[in-house]
């Protein structure tokens, strides 16, 4: 059940008691059976598990006038399903939305737009179907077209705009009608660098007037910088619920346990080791952060290092340690190699090729460090890492986030 207030000078609210939407598995099954089923109308209507999915699953939760509140979770796990139902586009299937103001919702920047419009004439489209009138809509229109920064486009159909001009356009709208609830699925990459800085500055603007926003986003960095408090969803239930910056550290330390599993269970055939005979073998390989615990996955712009050590049967002036990390695809993104001389003792070579920050692109990786003595490889180790990034470009997915730095250096 819902329950729409208007705010007319009360405070703006959210309340959700025991909020449950469930999607049939099947084509024949209604969304009423389901629901019957769900709150146990009567014996014959209980089905056996798995016929249905619980997208949000028995959620309750407060959300005061003037939070700002991040959602986060991997695809799939509800965050917006939670929001539709909370902007009207869908019901519950059990459960109360208690919520008290107007809610803007902004699900994909541009869907709305028409296209045979053009720009102004959104403006003026949307403004109506928003309940303004004319003189309302006449009021901030210069507003909007100056934040939109469209320049002459304005006045042309919309079907000629890039997606980042729909994107700046959609945002602008939406922005300047001073919402009172407004609800962001990950749309907050509004068009280029600059105007993103001016979309987050908006955003806030809302907020410390005192209104309600909700966020979802896979940018930690947009989370943390936007939202005060995170919700963290999985399974269509509340994971954790609490300050944002304890939430996505709490977040990204559980995703970081699965994905390592999962990427080395998926490239175990790429992990192997190398040796030409005895005296010859690699002891160690590991990609670290600072605090030098082996790690599958990386932060970029963190400082990293790999750290290897290798057992060797003699050591010379054509001794050499050489790193190489490869992309998937067979792009060699670094080569680096050493005189091993520096880091020989008691028969083993040991090195750490350092990164001041890390500069390559999200993905999966492929590390090999070998030790080559008179020209021939003595022996060898492999490694799978994956780059993640909290705030990933747009525009494409580089290579090198720019130019690389490596230095190497004894250790223990």
């Amino acid at each position: 059940m819902r329950r729409l207030g208007e705010a007319s000078g009360v405070d703006l609210y959210i309340d959700l008691n025991s909020l449950t939407k469930a999607y049939p598995l099947t084509h024949s099954e209604s969304g009423e059976m389901v629901e019957r089923m769900l709150l146990g109308g009567g014996e014959g209507n209980v089905k056996p598990e798995g016929e249905y999915k619980l997208a949000v699953n028995d959620v309750s939760l407060h959300i005061a006038q003037g939070e700002r509140i991040g959602i986060i979770g991997r695809n799939g796990a509800g965050k917006s399903t939670l929001l539709h139902m909370i902007a009207g586009l869908s019901n519950p299937t059990s459960g109360t939305i208690d919520v008290n103001g107007k809610v803007t919702a902004i699900m994909t920047l541009g869907l709305g737009l028409r296209e045979h419009a053009s720009g102004r004439d959104n403006i003026y489209i949307d403004g109506e179907i928003q309940g303004k009138t004319r003189a309302e809509i006449d009021a901030v229109v210069d507003q909007i077209v100056e934040f939109a920064e469209l320049g002459d486009f304005i006045d042309l159909p919309v079907r000629t705009y890039s997606t980042g001009m729909k994107s700046r356009l959609a945002f602008a709208m939406i922005s300047c009608i001073e919402p009172e609830i407004l609800i962001i699925d990950e749309a907050l990459s509004a068009g280029d660098a600059h105007f993103g800085k001016k979309a987050s500055a908006k955003i806030r603007e809302i907020c410390d007037a005192g209104k309600i926003v909700m966020i979802v986003s896979h940018s930690m960095k947009s989370i943390n910088d936007m939202c005060e408090r995170c919700l963290w969803i999985d399974g269509g239930k509340i994971v954790m619920d609490g300050p944002a910056q304890e939430v996505t550290k709490a977040y990204l330390d559980a995703v970081r346990g699965e994905d390592e599993a999962r990427l080395l269970e998926r490239f175990k055939s790429e992990l192997q080791d190398y040796s030409s005979g005895p005296g010859w073998r690699a002891d160690l390989l590991h990609t670290t952060h600072e605090d030098e615990e082996d790690r599958a996955m990386l932060m970029a712009g963190q400082s990293a290092s790999i750290r290897t050590i290798f057992a060797v049967a003699e050591c010379d002036a054509t001794t050499r340690v050489r790193c190489v990390v490869t992309r998937l695809d067979g792009s060699v993104m670094l080569d680096h190699a050493v005189d091993a001389g520096g880091f020989h003792r008691d028969g083993t070579i040991r090195v750490a090729f350092g990164m001041p920050s890390i500069v390559l692109g999200a993905g999966v990786y492929r590390l090999e460090v070998s030790v080559s003595h008179g020209g021939d490889i003595k022996a060898s180790s492999r490694k799978i890492f994956e780059i993640y990034s909290l705030n990933p470009p747009t525009g494409g997915k580089p290579m090198l986030l720019y130019p690389s730095r490596v230095q190497a250096r004894s250790i223990s």
